[in-house]
């Protein structure tokens, strides 16, 4: 049995059914046994090289999570290593994520729309701007300014509360550069290590490790694309084409011709705000937030 079909022993934790599987792990309901709280854990695979305990980078990048507090971030309630796996015990989202909703084929309307992504920008930019403790490489407690999430996209944009005006929070926030430190992600010879090639800028293709807020920010954008044409991302991507490749080197297409029903000046900011060439055209959250408010 292929050890992500498995789910981990964590003694707080009675871990029930498994909720989906992405590129980046594996997620279980769970119940918190002290406190009896429903919550969910992720849980990604470790590397045959980890030592016992974990690698510390790799349990540095989880615990930039915990510290996020934002009330449209998901709440990251612990993290560790065990079992041979690195797993976040996380707030549990009932609603499910965006593109389980665009593709079931209810996605919010316009207006609607609008208004998740403004609370999504508003997370991003505290994410972005918010003083956080890490490690450096000795073990030693540093003060950083923001993480960039490097992996934002519909599916990890989920729903919380009443159904029929439910809140967005992001989720997975550290867990892209963990990923790629554990040795789970694979390395493509564009040299992009993980992420979404879909949801990701040519900045990013190139320059994975170094990259600014600025990546997230355009992919807000193409998640709010996907969203708005019903379930199509902003280029296309034939199947016989290497992914990254297609992500550096196509265009997006004008989301009027995708979807001619969204109003005009809202489509006009998505396609100005899909810009990477030569810089991405917004550089902050705060920035296309204020620009999606006027609109």
């Amino acid at each position: 049995m292929d050890i992500r079909d498995r789910a981990p022993v964590l003694g707080r934790w009675a871990i029930g059914p498994r909720l989906g599987r992405g590129g980046m792990g594996t997620v279980y309901s769970a119940v918190d046994r002290e406190s009896g709280e429903r919550c969910a854990v992720k849980v990604m695979r470790g590397d045959a090289a980890s030592p016992p305990g974990g690698d510390p980078r790799v349990l540095r990048e989880l615990r930039t999570a915990e510290a996020l507090v934002h009330p449209h971030i998901v709440r990251t309630h612990a993290c560790g290593y065990a079992d041979g796996r690195y797993f976040l015990v996380m707030e549990l989202c009932e609603g499910g994520s965006l593109d389980e909703r665009v593709r079931q084929g209810e996605p919010p309307g316009p207006a609607a729309a609008v208004a998740l992504f403004l609370n999504v920008l508003d997370a991003l930019q505290h994410a972005h701007t918010a003083p956080l403790e890490a490690l450096d490489a000795q073990g030693r407690p540093v003060q950083v300014t923001g993480v960039v999430h490097r992996d934002i996209k519909p599916h990890n944009l989920l729903l919380a509360g009443d159904p029929s005006r439910p809140r967005v929070k992001i989720a997975d926030f550290g867990l892209a550069k963990s990923y790629e430190l554990a040795g789970a992600s694979g390395v493509t010879r564009t040299g992009a290590s993980a992420g979404t090639p879909a949801f990701m800028p040519r900045q990013q293709v190139v320059n994975f490790k170094y990259v600014q807020p600025d990546v997230d920010v355009w992919a807000v954008a193409a998640s709010l694309y996907f969203v708005l044409s019903g379930g199509r991302t902003p280029r296309d991507f034939p199947p016989d084409r290497d992914p990254w490749l297609t992500a550096w080197h196509s265009r997006p297409v004008p989301l009027a011709e995708r979807a001619p029903d969204v109003p005009p000046r809202l489509a006009r900011l998505v396609d100005e705000a899909l810009t990477d060439t030569p810089r991405i055209r917004f550089p902050t959250a705060a920035a296309l937030r204020s620009a999606l408010e006027a609109v």
